[in-house]
């Protein structure tokens, strides 16, 4: 019995034990994520937890761009439970975000482990299928990037659950797929939800179909009320999330007049191909690739590519049928502008013209490669009278192809590869070259389709063999990891104990802003390595600086359009106490003679109308000063000899209200962009108050299905556990 119990949990253990080997620099603490985990997802999250600590919603962060509806950001993880655990508990850290990063990967390991034997896969083979999507390119070329880590983690686990409750009567499953998919929108990177929502259709219909053509009518009303549930519950779940998003959408340009060029920046290119065989090439620093250097790595193992040529042409179940062929379509899509493909989708079908980056397409057609694979060696397996010739066959032509390459890059000049191996393995090299790395990985790659052929022709055991597959595969993961690590994980010149002090001698929570310039704070001393942007989130100084695709248009349009007015703008704090009005129709004469100052706002027609019925007269007395702010709230003292127009430099955005001394005011978008309001003479408490009922009411809504979802799942665990009893 305590065998048993043992086998049942022993591949969770081996994901887990997997991942933090994989990912030690990261799962051991010894250095930093590398690039937008800890430029971009680091502060973000640094900021909610700093704000859930306080006991406020995430609202709005007013560090970057000069305010950012932070709750309304997709990337942020705002409204993702995880980064809510964390960051209410402990608080973010370079330690904490670092392992957000690797449990996501041990989490991805046992969701695709699930998923394969739901695909009839038995307990060996769906343990070598999981093994092979936690470590693949996705996880590894895209590290950085934590919500498409986050997406390629639960998606298996929508698709586990979304095939059990097609094909079993059991609304539970219903509920587990809507919560998975719920933990993608909320987490993960929208392009991949986007994508699954298509592959989910597809799968519905040929159910739909299925169950319609040899099932009753009432069958048919069960299947339909399944998929109802499923939709139903994946929307109160994302509540909040959709009500963000739908109410930022007038703001953002990603939404907005998004071109086919941005939809085409980026592509899993052909060039990139090379990554299937040999990950490491995919380092070199060259524009050879037409890509980031985190869209080009495509690898799933060199044994399972193996299978998964050999068993292009076999016969396969329904489930992954689609799902190679739709792995396929994928394929031609990421690779942008070299195909029709990724035009034809931006321009025709919805929602595939808000998001960049064909590349992200590549992770379907790992799926397919993988499930591919490892589902043709499991049939070679299972076979009565089992032949290893084929294998051979495929192994020795591989070796074949790997020699050539050899023998091609040896052509090319000198490789130095003992010199190569003692400077430039391991580290984050930009010495190295193309043809040394495809010499020496293809030598790493000759190795091992030795052994694997010596393991066919020693062997006849069935089991060990398969053993043996096993554990070539996760070594040749782990090298093929450990040798991309430094240019796509982990910064390897810098320490995470020294990154973590960088960012802890920095004030926590809402401290005094520093009495200086916007332009003054976006120049601030730097914290140190290796952070590089959006450092103003830890530094606690509003700034008009930030590294953001999550963009207003109209803030875009400022600093492309006037910047001039933008450079002038920023000679002024935070407050602006103005008496120089001026209607946006003028905004193209000033910016053809420069006129701009930093005095001026520029108002649109009808405000500029009324508010040029007033007087206003600047007085040298005449003071304004940030008391207190936080995540929603901005109060302000002034002390006035006349009326003024007091700006606050913070995006103008729904939900924003102002009173002065307890009387509402009415908020001007003033220079496109900010919020500008009437202040009378004399000492006044301004109050500007960032309110979202509708907001707040959807986030107690999918709160309460949240908690409503874990107490299911707990007592269906419980009764079960019973029932074995």
């Amino acid at each position: 019995m305590k065998s048993l119990k043992l086998k049942n949990y022993l591949p969770y253990l081996i994901f887990f034990g997997l991942a933090a080997i994989a990912f030690f620099q990261v799962s051991f603490y010894l250095h930093p994520g590398k690039y937008d985990l800890i430029d971009c997802f680091y502060p973000w999250r640094f900021y909610i937890g700093e704000c859930l600590q306080n006991g406020q919603l995430p609202y709005w962060n007013p560090y970057q761009d000069l305010g950012s509806p932070v709750h309304a950001d997709p990337s942020s993880g705002a409204w993702y439970p995880m980064v809510w655990l964390i960051g209410y508990f402990n608080g973010y850290t370079i330690y904490s975000i670092g392992f957000e990063l690797w449990f996501h990967v041990f989490l991805a390991g046992v969701g695709f482990y699930t998923l394969a034997k739901t695909l009839k896969l038995n307990q060996s083979f769906a343990l070598l299928a999981g093994i092979v999507y936690m470590l693949s390119g996705i996880f590894i070329g895209n590290a950085q990037h934590l919500p498409y880590i986050i997406s390629a983690c639960w998606l298996p686990y929508v698709l586990n659950f979304y095939f059990r409750l097609a094909e079993e009567k059991s609304h539970v499953h219903s509920l587990k797929a809507a919560f998975f998919l719920f933990l993608m929108i909320t987490g993960g990177y929208p392009a991949f939800t986007i994508i699954l929502f298509y592959l989910l259709l597809i799968f519905f219909f040929i159910y739909f179909k299925k169950t319609y053509q040899t099932q009753s009518t009432r069958a048919l009303i069960e299947f339909l009320s399944r998929h109802v549930l499923f939709l139903v519950y994946t929307i109160m779940l994302s509540l909040v999330m959709f009500v963000a998003i739908y109410q930022v959408s007038p703001y953002l340009s990603r939404l907005g007049d998004f071109s086919l060029e941005q939809a085409l920046y980026s592509p899993f290119s052909p060039q990139s191909f090379v990554s299937f065989i040999l990950p490491l090439v995919s380092t070199t620093h060259t524009d050879f690739f037409n890509s980031d250097l985190s869209m080009r790595n495509g690898y799933f193992g060199l044994f399972i590519l193996l299978f998964f040529i050999i068993g292009l042409f076999s016969k396969k179940p329904i489930q992954l049928k689609v799902l190679f062929y739709f792995g396929l379509f994928s394929l031609t899509v990421a690779v942008g502008e070299y195909l029709p493909v990724r035009e034809f989708l931006f321009k025709y079908v919805p929602m595939m013209n808000v998001f960049r980056f064909p590349s992200v397409f590549r992770l379907f057609f790992i799926i397919a490669g993988i499930l591919t694979g490892v589902y043709y060696l499991q049939e070679s397996f299972n076979r009565k009278v089992w032949t290893k010739k084929t294998l051979s066959i495929g192994a020795m032509i591989m070796s074949g192809f790997f020699l050539i390459l050899f023998i091609i890059a040896r052509s090319k000049g000198q490789l130095s590869l003992l010199s190569f191996i003692k400077n430039n393995l391991f580290i984050a090299s930009e010495e190295s070259t193309y043809w040394q790395n495809v010499a020496f990985q293809s030598i790493i790659q000759l190795l091992f389709l030795g052994i694997f052929l010596f393991v066919l022709w020693k062997f006849n055991d069935r089991k060990k063999i398969l053993a043996a597959i096993i554990l070539l595969t996760i070594t040749d993961l782990v090298i093929a990891t450990q040798l991309n690590a430094p240019y796509t994980i982990y910064y390897d010149k810098v320490t995470a104990k020294e990154a973590t002090e960088n960012v802890s001698k920095y004030a926590k929570g809402f401290p005094k802003l520093k009495d200086i310039s916007i332009e003054e704070a976006g120049h601030l001393p730097l914290i140190g390595s290796p952070f590089w942007q959006n450092m103003n989130t830890f530094q606690k100084q509003i700034s008009a600086e930030g590294y953001n695709s999550f963009s207003f248009t109209s803030y875009e349009f400022l600093e492309s359009e006037y910047s001039q007015l933008f450079t002038a703008m920023k000679k002024n704090k935070l407050l602006l106490l103005s008496d120089s009005i001026l209607p946006e129709s003028k905004l193209k004469v000033y910016k053809k003679d420069s006129l701009f100052t930093q005095n001026q706002i520029f108002l649109n027609e009808i405000d500029y109308d009324y508010l040029i019925q007033r007087a206003f007269e600047a007085t040298k007395q005449d003071t304004a000063f940030v008391k207190e702010y936080d995540a929603a709230r901005f109060e302000i003292s002034t002390s006035l000899g006349s009326r003024r127009l007091l700006t606050l430099h913070q995006k103008y955005y729904k939900g924003w209200k102002a009173t002065v001394n307890g009387k509402k005011a009415r908020i001007f978008k003033s220079n496109l962009n900010f919020m500008t309001i009437m202040v009378p003479r004399g000492k006044n408490v301004v109050l500007f108050e960032y309110r979202n009922p509708v907001l707040k009411g959807a986030f107690y809504i999918s709160a309460s299905c949240f908690v409503f979802a874990i107490f299911v799942f707990i007592f269906v665990w419980l009764k079960q556990i019973f029932k074995k009893a």
